[in-house]
């Protein structure tokens, strides 16, 4: 894709500040509502588990098959958000997943609390790709990494709410509730109220932006359309059902399964991994923040840079390996605490840099309701990694009595995901080079 370069570049200026301070502030809390309500689950096992009787096992498949339910519906939702608007079932999928975290603090074992995690999943099916659609109808590709970086640093900052739950355990016995069942009830009402604001807040397309002049609607609509013409198969135009089955589509799937299987897997075990360590409660709440706290800054630099350099895959590829090599170090000296942590903290710094960068790569290839179903494919079939993750780790826990094989399976699918879109990326350029050489020739 060429680069675009409108013509009135004071109005495009304007017109991307008001979008981005109108839009990405909300979108970033409800990124942190969607973290607080995905990960509740492992800081309420601290004291869940031994309450209900749940062993790793059964903990690891309850809070990962929460992704076979999103997987199922995620395309489909995408497929109704494309019909009535990123506005309305947006809105709706945030206050159904909050009416179910509330419900959910009122499970009463294993079975229960499985049932709920596949409504969970359900009730979220379609969010993050319908954001992400949203995103791309506004931004032009020039400024599209830096509102998805606004995405992921928000994402980095729900990990606030993990040292902010465990002091929610603090309300055990309160109105006759353990403090575990207060994290769900608790964290399930602001996605609730932020699903009645995302109604209330966004807009479809710039044709509706009240807060728009004139002239900066225009600017947006023409951009975007500009960049749909410049793509040289006019992939825009490719249909929802052909973006289902892209080629790079499926190849991104296979990346997003190596990530999701890693990044799930620790955010949903990290409190427990740090227990092993026996630090106290208020220490674990604290220190699981620690990873994606530390990558808000090295994530953005590195986001630009990519930016800067309009390139994807090898930034991709180098922030899954710093990831990788972080697991490796947590694995290889998880006797020693201290360097236990640093490991953890490099390999956070790796996946939310590698996430940053990952989720404007399908826009690259993608446009129109084809994004949506590329979006969709990807987040939902990718995710599936999210079950595997934390059941694997549940297993391996209990068949060894330790984190540390888990932690370096991390390490390994990820080193997997990096060499992927290494050649995914070799052979986009070999075809590029190859197609613009016939193109001298003819």
């Amino acid at each position: 894709m060429n680069e675009i370069r409108p013509r009135h570049d004071d109005v495009g200026r304007a017109a991307m500040k008001k979008v981005m301070w109108r839009f990405m502030p909300l979108i970033g809390v409800c990124y942190v509502v969607l973290y607080l309500d995905r990960l509740n689950i492992g800081v309420a096992a601290l004291d869940m588990n031994s309450d209900l009787g749940i062993s790793a096992s059964a903990f690891g498949f309850a809070a990962g098959i929460y992704f076979w339910s999103y997987t199922v519906l995620e395309p489909p939702s995408n497929f109704i958000l494309t019909k009535v608007g990123a506005r309305r079932w947006i809105s709706r999928i945030m206050v159904t997943w909050g009416i179910v975290t509330i419900a959910t603090g009122f499970v009463q074992g294993t079975t229960s609390l499985t049932i709920a995690r596949v409504l969970l999943g359900a009730a979220e099916a379609g969010f993050s790709p319908g954001m992400l659609y949203f995103v791309s109808r506004w931004f032009p590709a020039l400024q599209r990494g830096r509102a998805m970086s606004w995405i992921v640093t928000f994402i980095c900052l729900s990990s606030l709410g993990t040292p902010v739950t465990t002091h929610l355990l603090e309300l055990d016995g309160l109105l006759g509730l353990e403090g575990w069942r207060w994290i769900f009830v608790l964290t399930g009402i602001p996605a609730v109220v932020m699903g009645i604001v995302v109604f209330r807040v966004l807009r479809e397309s710039p044709d509706e932006a009240e807060f728009l002049e004139p002239e900066e609607r225009r600017w947006i609509t023409e951009a975007l359309e500009a960049e749909r013409v410049d793509s040289p198969e006019e992939q825009g135009n490719v249909s929802f059902l052909k973006g289902l089955v892209h080629p790079q589509v499926l190849v991104l799937v296979l990346v997003w399964v190596c990530f999701t299987f890693s990044l799930n897997g620790f955010q949903l075990w990290l409190p427990q991994i740090l227990a092993q360590q026996e630090l106290s409660t208020n220490a674990i709440g604290w220190i699981a923040a620690l990873p994606a706290l530390i990558a808000i800054g090295p994530m953005l630099l590195w986001v630009r840079h990519s930016d800067r350099h309009q390139e994807r895959g090898l930034h991709f590829a180098v922030a899954a390996g710093t990831a990788a090599v972080g697991f490796a170090i947590a694995a290889l000296f998880f006797s020693t605490p201290a360097v236990a942590i640093v490991g953890f903290c490099v390999a956070g710094v790796g996946l939310y840099s590698a996430m940053a960068i990952f989720i404007t790569m399908p826009a690259s290839f993608l446009g129109g309701v084809a994004l949506a179903a590329g979006f969709g494919v990807i987040n939902g079939v990718g995710n599936l990694g999210g079950y595997f993750g934390p059941q694997i780790t549940g297993w391996l826990k209990d068949s060894t009595g330790s984190f540390v094989p888990a932690i370096g399976v991390y390490s390994a699918v990820l080193a997997l995901a990096a060499v992927v879109v290494l050649v995914l990326t070799g052979t986009q350029r070999h075809v590029a080079r190859r197609a613009a050489a016939l193109d001298l020739a003819a």
